[in-house]
């Protein structure tokens, strides 16, 4: 597992990568309070499958691709650049296979529905399809479990000048070992870096509204019961979202960021849902 530097779109994006260039591209996406480290343990096994994996630090998380203003970080700009990364990193135009956990999900959600012909297969770890979310927001059963109150969180995390005691607490939320967070601090040390992420927040009025179509590729969706941001009534309806084959996974009582909380069991259900349909949309 090497950094290397990926130039799109006049920005400078680093990235974890591993894997032999010529094999299927595989794109991983980070969440937050999160960056690429997140998918280190599973990067090297997918790498031994034969893909090209490689998880960029998104918008905002990296110097070189850090630009300034709120619709700068529409969620179509997050998809603009990773599909030239894609393009950048093999034939342009062509699919390749799709991971997103947290708010990497909830951008891989996009590109699949917007851009289904350049998604082979998608996996996404513990936000469903904004038309699930949509559901579970019309759907609440008791006080404090509907879509709406479990996202609560947002509106702290969009207030200006909130940015490092947001990112203060949904650290210390996170619960994984020092060394396992400590790459997230390093990149996000200043109120620049952090003032960029957060912007990801600032900018969902910009498109929550906006209706997504259900996604027609083999989809994989882990839900970490322990997060709780995510109400039960959104991750049932998130079936009704996907066209394609769909497998839902429940991880009893972990937190985000489940790929360090759980790194074996979480490889080993992306490795079989690519073992399962990789190949044959290659």
């Amino acid at each position: 597992m090497r950094t290397i530097e990926i130039e799109v779109r006049g920005f400078t994006f680093e990235a974890l990568a591993d894997g032999p260039e010529e094999g299927p591209l595989l794109i991983l996406l980070h969440g937050l309070p999160r960056n690429s480290w997140e998918w280190h343990h599973q990067i090297p096994a997918m790498a031994a499958m034969g893909f090209r994996a490689v998880a960029p630090d998104l918008r905002g998380f990296c110097p070189g691709a850090r630009p300034e203003g709120v619709e700068v970080y529409h969620l179509n700009e997050y998809a603009q650049d990773i599909l030239e990364i894609a393009d950048t990193l093999g034939p342009a135009g062509q699919p390749f296979h799709l991971m997103g956990t947290s708010i990497g999900a909830t951008m891989a959600w996009w590109i699949a529905a917007k851009y289904p012909d350049r998604v082979a297969t998608l996996a996404c770890i513990n936000i469903p399809h904004p038309g699930a979310l949509a559901e579970g927001r019309s759907k609440t059963r008791t006080k404090n479990e509907g879509q709406t109150e479990k996202f609560n969180y947002i509106r702290e995390a969009a207030r200006e000048g909130n940015e490092r005691k947001m990112f203060e607490a949904m650290l210390a939320a996170q619960n994984v070992t020092p060394e396992e967070s400590e790459p997230y601090r390093k990149a996000l040390d200043s109120d620049e870096a952090l003032r960029a992420v957060y912007n990801y927040y600032l900018a969902i009025p910009l498109w929550f509204s906006e209706r997504l179509d259900p996604v027609p590729m083999p989809t994989l969706f882990v839900w970490p019961t322990g997060s709780q941001n995510v109400a039960s009534a959104s991750v049932e309806a998130n079936a009704n979202w996907v066209t394609g084959p769909y497998r839902l996974e429940i991880v009893e009582d972990v937190h985000q960021p489940v790929l360090q909380a759980e790194p074996e069991r979480m490889t080993r259900l992306l490795l079989e849902h690519l073992s399962e349909h990789a190949r044959a949309s290659d």
